[in-house]
Order: C-alpha cells, then structure tokens, then sequence
C-alpha cells in the first residue's frame, strides 16, 4: 500500500482560486484620489524644497504673487483629476504628450496671467500635477493588468480536463499500483526536494514478508537514498544489479518536469527485470514528474494572495512556475489528438472560422491530402472533396447546423470511385469553464465531421433485404393456399360444426401471418437503400381519414369504441404518397382500438400548423410506460402486458413501418402516454 506520510487535503480548484483572490482587487476609480494624492505632495514639496531653478521660474512667470495659498491649491487639485482621466484613457504616450503640450500653454497663460493680473496660476505645481497623475495613473493600469493576468495564469494551471482534474496525491497512488501491476516489485520509494535541495521521502511502498534484520534495512536504506542523490545530480536513470543475474535490479530514475528536477523514483525490483524495461520507467517517470510539478504548485503560496504581491520576488517566480504548469496540461490534452490519429473512423475538427484544427490519418487517405497540403485545406476545401451528385451544395448543410445547433448525416454514394460512405456534421459545445471563472455559454464551439466507409453495411443490409423479399415471397404462396382451401370447405354445409371451428382457425391464422408477411416486406422495400423515390402528389389528408375512419368503424363497433373525427376548419393538400399516408394513419387508429378497453373513445384530429399538418390520434386504453417509449418503433418490439387476449396480440412491425413512412415523407412522428390513461400518437408532414 502507498503511504503518503505529507499528504495535504484535497480541496477542490475552484475554492482554491477563491481563496487566493478573496482581497478585493483594486478599481480605476481609486486613481484620481491616488494622483491626486501623489501630485499635491509632490507640488508641496518642489514649492518649499525647490531648485534654485525653480526659484527662477518662479520669479519669471510669478514675480509679483509667489505665494501658495488655496486657490492655487484648487488648481492643483483640479488639474489632477482631469489628467487621471487622460491617463485612464489614452496611452501613455499620447497622454504624455497632451500634458506636455497643456504645460506649455499654462506656462504661457501663467506668466502672462502674474504680469497682466498680478494672480499666480502655479504653473509648476500644476504641471508637476499633470505628469505626475499620468504616472500614476499608467502605474495602476499596469498593476491591474498584472493582476488580472495572474489570475488567469493561476486558472489556467488549476482547472483541466477530466484527467487532470483528480487530485495529484491521487494520481501518484494509482500510478504506482500500475507500477505494482506491471513488476513484481518489493519496495517503492518516492523523494521529493525540500526547501534546502536535499531529498526527502514523500511515500513508501513496501512488500511483507523480507527477513532483513534492522541493521540490514538501514544500510539498504542508506543506498537507497544515496543512489536517489546520485540520479538525481547527474540527471540520468541509474540501473544497479543486486543478484547474480541480471534480472534483479535497484532503479533511480529523476523525476524530470521542463528542465526542473521534482523528485526521484526508487524501484527494487526481484526479478524479470529487462533492459528493454527502462524506457518503459522513464516514460512512468516523466508522467510521475508532471503530477508532482502540479502537486508542488498547488500547495505552494500562488501569487497575487495580497493587493501588494505584484512587488514580490516570489510570486513572480510562483507565476513562472505557473506556465511550466500549464504547458504541461497542454501537452496532457494533446495526447487525445494523438489517440484519434490511428482510430479508423475517419476524423476532422474545424473551426467555426472554417479553419482545420485537426485531420487524423484516415480523414486524409479518405480525402486524398498530402501532407504538403494540409495546410492549405479549409472546411469547404475538405467537404468539396466529397460531393456527390446529392451532396452537391456543402455550404447548405453547414448553414443548417449552425443555424439549428443540429447534427447533420447523410449517405455519400459515388458511382465513379464505387465508395459508399456517411458524412456526419456534429456542432461540439464546450463544456468548460472560463478562464475568469465563468461558465461558457450552449453555442457550438467546433465542428466535428466524421466520415464512415459504410460499404459493408449497405452490402450486408442489401442481403439482408434480398432474402427476407425471397422468404416472403415463397412463404406467402403456400400460406395463400392455405387460406384459399381453409374458405373453400367452409363453404361446404356438410362439414360438421366442430370441424367448422377448426377450420375458422385456419383461415384467421392464415390471414394474420399473410398480414405479418405484408408488413415486413412493407418495412423492408422502404428501408432498401436503393429503395425508389416515392411518388408524392397533392393529397387532402382529411379525406384520408375520413376514408381511414369508415374503414375501421366495423371494427370499432365490435368493441364498443366510438371514434370521434375533429378537423380544422381549412386543410391545404400536402406533397404525400396517398396510399402511404392512409397506411400509416389506418395503422395509428388500428393500434388505437385495439389497445382501447371496450365503450371507450379514439379521437383522432386534423391540425393545420404553421410549417406541418399534424393528425393526432388519442385513446384512453392501456397505455405505455415510459421506458418503452422509445422502443415501440423497433421492429417486432411489443409491449409486455399481462392478460392480453390473443386476437390483440401484433407483429411488432406496425408502428415501424408507420415511422419509416413518415421519414420518407421528411415528417416526424412521436407519442405521449401514460399508464392506465392512454396514448396520443402525433403525425406530422410537410406542408407544399
């Protein structure tokens, strides 16, 4: 077991930032009271203490009123406020030469103001004023630009990704019973510097069972300790033997992060050791210097914890440190790009300004980019590598994501190249939070195009497809027969009753499987990829379901079910397959009736909507639990129900063909249910 004998609480990054910035940071509204305090000491000063020189122009530009009193004071006082204001907002430079220009003129106006007025307008208090609330003024600028700055330096190195997010003393533990997992190791030590340079142990691991004596352990341990010197000095991974073979070996490896030693490692490991095994630790020990960097940081005092840190020689260096850290957690988060190189799924990451972030390998063989291009390609570039003669307008797919924040999917078939391929659109919204603290908004930040060699799937769907029209087709004439012969002698008068009652079996049974038969093959001609367009006129779906209703009111009789029919006053034909839509609504008020408890009511309505013509059609039967809501237009999915009578039982294929017709008409279709209250079934298609 791993021991931590310096083990420091865990607290989370966020209170940690909290707590280092709880002062409250200084505002530019201070900066005239400053200045103003600044340039009136320094006015007083230069008045009493002056120059000879000072004396001079005194007596030049004020010969007859050299006196300081109040009014000049309120000159003073307001030349500071109005130059804080400059220094505020224009650079230093430009405001530099504002106040050199604006003494110019007051030592004009000054001197001819003492020889025409006898009144002193305290040009050297004044400007000594000026360019005194400028400095300071620039001054605090800085300061809180330094600020600032610091604070998201200090962000920047607290929060990262899913994996540096676990606690340092965490990541140790677990690195090292991978260690353990990997060599049978029998003792595991961890040193870290202490303030004076030298070594000391932060954890320990160490196998049971050794039958050293004391005298023996502490000799071990010196070795130990000064083999870890040894490494750590000359920077280099020390391998010392200890048996007679050499699979049995002492290993020093320094802890080496940017340049900066954070530790050493020392392993003894009893056998099985190779040399091959080395770089296997080393790579350990560069991942193991990374989490020690950022632990050493953490508990360190980060600067800026006081308004006075920004004169501290410490917390400059604390704030060097931080960029180390930083560009660690760069090099931690590129390693997933790296990942993605050799997945085989092909992978491009753009930016919203349409630049390439990323194209792993195989977007690239896809693609058909040289390396020497790459960095000429951009996301129009890339798409109008693969256009199609559907796929023929990239920039309309593009507009329609990221107008709608929607993925965008569609089916790459080129008859030249014979490739068949899926291109994906997916908008990524960064889940992270800001370097200020503030978490970032929905909007997509990226897009990730993923394409896919769908070329076995479509070959193993055609197959598929293939043999289910063979086997119903075959299956369908004997079945046929079968019903044909079953009505025959049921015709007969002579057949006596009960053989009657067997023969009414037949006939049904026929006729549900050949109705099983004619909706999978139903569903599979619309789900064939090289499945024809359907034939879409104008059709008024009211007078579908009107025809719909008569149909199945014989049935609705039979159970005492009352269907009601509601329409809006006005419903616009829509571009539909009319044998289709009457399919798919005969099959929604079917299923309705039948999952119904008799002297019950099915509504069914006709709602004309701004882009869609929906028809609901609602029950108050059995209803459906919410888990299997989404689950119903699978094929051959069913209910469970206890106690359902036999003649309810279904396919499993009727709502599958209803939303693969739906699809095809580029409409949707959803549900609404509650258990033991009914069901709303919605439909929704295009308007012309």
């Amino acid at each position: 077991m791993f021991i931590n004998p310096t083990a420091h609480s865990n607290s989370a990054p966020p209170a940690r930032i909290n707590t280092l910035f709880s002062f409250k940071t200084p505002k530019l509204s201070l900066v005239p009271v400053l200045a103003a305090i600044t340039a009136t000491a320094a006015t007083i000063f230069a008045w009493n203490f002056g120059h000879p020189i000072v004396d001079w122009i005194q007596s030049v530009v004020a010969p007859k009123n050299p006196v300081f009193a109040l009014p000049q004071l309120i000159l003073v006082v307001v030349a500071t406020f109005v130059f804080s204001e400059v220094g505020r907002r224009m650079p230093v430079k430009k405001a530099a030469l504002i106040a050199a220009a604006f003494s110019c003129a007051w030592f004009a106006l000054a001197t001819g103001s003492a020889y025409l007025l006898g009144f002193n307008l305290a040009p050297i208090p004044v400007c000594v004023a000026s360019f005194a609330t400028i400095s300071v003024a620039h001054f605090s600028r800085l300061w809180l630009i330094d600020l600032k700055l610091t604070r998201n330096l200090v962000a920047l190195g607290t929060v990262g990704n899913l994996a540096s997010s676990a606690a340092p003393d965490s990541r140790v533990e677990t690195g090292l019973l991978l260690l353990e997992t990997i060599f049978p190791v029998s003792e595991v030590v961890v040193f870290g510097l202490s303030e004076s340079g030298g070594l000391e142990p932060l954890g320990r691991a160490r196998k049971d069972g050794n039958n050293e004596t004391a005298l023996k352990r502490n000799e071990l341990w010196q070795h130990c300790v000064d083999l870890c010197d040894v490494a750590a000095n000359t920077r280099e991974t020390i391998v010392e033997n200890t048996g007679p073979s050499s699979t049995a070996a002492r290993i020093a490896l320094p802890l080496i992060c940017n340049d900066e030693v954070q530790g050493v490692l020392f392993i003894d490991i009893k056998h099985d050791f190779q040399q091959a095994d080395k770089m296997l630790l080393e790579t350990f020990a560069e991942q193991l210097a990374r989490n020690f960097q950022r632990n050493s940081l953490k508990h360190k005092i980060l600067p800026h914890s006081h308004w006075w840190s920004s004169f501290s020689t410490q917390s400059s260096e604390n704030r060097l440190n931080i960029t180390s850290l930083v560009d660690g957690l760069n090099k931690e988060r590129s390693f997933g790009a790296v990942a993605t190189s050799n997945l085989s799924e092909a992978h491009a990451v753009v930016y919203l300004d349409g630049t390439i972030a990323y194209l792993n390998n195989s977007i690239r063989e896809l693609a058909g980019i040289e390396s020497e291009d790459v960095a000429n390609i951009d996301l129009f570039s890339l798409l109008d590598r693969f256009r199609t003669l559907v796929f023929n307008d990239p920039s309309i797919a593009i507009r329609r994501v990221l107008q709608t924040g929607k993925p965008f999917s569609c089916e790459l078939l080129n008859d030249e190249s014979n490739r068949e391929l899926q291109l994906d659109i997916i908008p990524v919204r960064a889940e992270f939070t800001s370097v200020e603290g503030q978490p970032e908004t929905d909007r997509p930040s990226c897009l990730l195009i993923t394409v896919k060699n769908i070329a076995e799937r479509k070959e193993n769907e055609r197959l598929r497809s293939d043999m289910a029209n063979l086997m119903s087709h075959e299956l369908r004439t004997p079945i046929t027969s079968i019903n044909g012969f079953a009505e025959m002698l049921l015709l007969d008068g002579s057949i006596p009753e009960d053989s009657r009652e067997y023969l009414s079996i037949i006939s049904s049974e026929s006729k549900r499987a050949s109705a099983l038969l004619s909706n999978f093959l139903s569903v599979a001609n619309l789900e064939q990829s090289d499945k024809k367009e359907i034939e879409k006129l104008p059709v008024k779906v009211d007078k579908v379901v009107r025809e719909v209703v008569e149909e199945m009111h014989d049935t609705a009789k039979k159970k005492r079910i009352r269907i009601v029919e509601k329409q809006s006053d006005y419903i616009p034909p829509v571009a539909a397959d009319r044998g289709l839509i009457s399919r798919a609504i005969g099959h929604l008020l079917d299923n309705a009736i039948r999952y119904s408890p008799e002297r019950t009511s099915v509504v069914i309505s006709t709602v004309l909507e701004a882009d869609f013509l929906r028809v609901d059609v609602e029950d108050r039967g059995y209803g459906i639990p919410k888990g299997e809501q989404e689950k119903i237009w699978q094929k051959f999915y069913r209910v469970s129900r206890d106690g359902v009578d036999k003649q309810e039982e279904t396919t499993g294929l009727g709502l599958s063909l209803v939303k693969e017709i739906v699809e095809q008409h580029h409409g949707k279709i959803s549900v609404a249910s509650a258990v033991g209250r009914g069901s709303r079934f919605t439909l929704r298609i295009p308007r012309l």
